[in-house]
């Protein structure tokens, strides 16, 4: 298959085949067993077939192309997520452990960012991307009263909300740009199909304007 696919994107191998199949056509159909008039009006369901499945097999390679390009961007989208997420802890490292860290009301807030930072930190360290971090990142959150409001642990449950959803976009991307074997086989044949569906129309005519000069 992938043979297939190299050679289908391959000019001048297409070029080659279009000739040939203009000189075979040409031989059988319009020199050594001429069709006549009602036969040639059948051929044309063939070449309009055949267009018709280069044409699905053009639709499809723009769809995997849409879905590539898309990917991109969900990507990025997935990397600033967990980027805003990294953030978020690092500024409450240094606000709790740091600029605080003589205050004992900010023990707990401290050692919990701690924690929780390291664990983030780890799993983004040891998973490939996009990371499986998990729903319970962020456990023991309500339990902290000193260093963070409402607002503050909204914010933090917004950001891995955000990264999970965003995961779960890109990974779903991901899948929609696999290459299924009938849509391997479609591409492939496409341009060569389009190449007989072409040397077949230029018979007909050659066909046709034979009959009439009879």
């Amino acid at each position: 298959m992938d043979r297939l696919l190299e050679l289908s994107t391959d000019p001048i191998f297409i070029g080659l085949m279009f000739l040939i199949s203009l000189a075979l056509l040409h031989y059988f159909l319009v020199y050594k067993n001429p069709l006549n008039a009602r036969q040639w009006k059948l051929a044309e369901y063939v070449w309009v077939a055949l267009a018709l499945v280069s044409v699905v097999g053009v639709f499809e390679e723009a769809r995997l192309l849409r879905t590539d390009n898309q990917l991109d961007q969900y990507r990025e989208a997935t990397e600033d997520k967990s980027r805003a997420l990294e953030n978020w802890f690092d500024v409450y490292s240094i606000y709790a452990c740091e600029e605080n860290g003589e205050n004992p009301g900010m023990t707990q807030l401290c050692r919990w960012v701690k924690i929780k930072h390291s664990d983030l930190r780890l799993v983004l360290a040891n998973e490939e991307f996009p990371a499986d971090i998990p729903r319970n990142l962020l456990l023991g959150l309500d339990e902290i009263r000193d260093g963070l409001g409402d607002a503050d642990k909204r914010v933090i449950e917004g950001y891995l909300q955000g990264y999970l959803d965003a995961r779960a976009t890109y990974i779903d991307a991901v899948e929609g740009t696999k290459y299924g074997t009938m849509s391997l086989l479609l591409i492939s044949l496409a341009p060569l199909l389009f190449a007989v569906a072409v040397a077949l129309k230029f018979a007909k005519v050659t066909g046709e304007y034979r009959l009439l000069r009879k």
